[in-house]
């Protein structure tokens, strides 16, 4: 859904005093798929995803790492009073979510924990030493 068509439904409300240029790209702005934010940072030996996703329940998250990019998805459902007669405002998205994060350091992706806590999904990966860059002597044998 876009903005404008979120203003569209607000019925009786006053949009005189925005301008043009304030609303400018808003209109086509799409406001219905949840925007996740996230921090990706370093600890010690590890590597930390955390995103904030209040009031999104953990079995209605997947998250799976492919060529060293953490996907995640899930869906963050709409918990909307039954007895609204008309939004005055509305800032909260609701509906499917994606995300992707690529891993900028080499870390062991089969061993990976993850869990969600207080509104926070957490992902820790072990950093390895690299391996591209040592030196490995190779065994010729006799054929």
């Amino acid at each position: 859904m876009k903005l404008k068509d979120v203003m569209n439904t607000m019925q009786g409300m006053d949009f005189t005093d925005f301008t043009i240029r304030t609303i400018e790209g808003w209109l086509e702005e799409d406001v219905s798929t949840p925007v996740i934010k996230s921090d990706l940072y370093e600890k010690g030996t590890e590597l930390i995803v955390e995103m904030d996703m209040p009031a999104i329940d953990a079995s209605s998250i997947e998250c799976f790492i492919h060529n060293n990019i953490i996907y995640i998805q899930g869906v963050k459902l709409e918990a909307v009073p039954v007895d609204v007669t008309r939004y005055n405002q509305i800032e909260r998205a609701f509906g499917n979510f994606t995300k992707t994060i690529p891993i900028p350091v080499t870390c062991d992706t089969k061993n990976v924990r993850a869990f969600l806590k207080n509104g926070v999904f957490k992902i820790i990966l072990k950093k390895v030493q690299e391996r591209r860059h040592v030196k490995t002597l190779i065994k010729i044998e006799k054929g």
